[in-house]
């Protein structure tokens, strides 16, 4: 069963691809389908986990904590910080 995909790109991507498709001896919908087709045979990369609050990294010591201990702790400090 295949499914109907709608892109909305500027025309001149559009053109460009429709010429890149043409190189290639492809419509557009072959040209496309063979770009999906290569990215999807690669593997996966596995996503890069980070600290996203770098301006408290290495504030707070932290021995296994829960995010509701972290959170308690943070409150506890802006408070006293007032």
């Amino acid at each position: 069963m295949t499914h109907v995909v709608s892109v909305r790109m500027p025309s001149d991507k559009v053109a460009a691809m429709d010429r890149r498709a043409t190189e290639s001896g492809l419509d557009r919908t072959a040209y496309l389908l063979r770009l999906v087709d290569q990215d999807l045979a690669r593997p996966a990369r596995k996503p890069k986990r980070r600290f996203r609050s770098l301006h408290l990294l290495g504030r707070y010591r932290s021995r296994g904590s829960t995010n509701a201990q972290v959170r308690a702790a943070l409150q506890a400090q802006s408070e006293k910080d007032r």
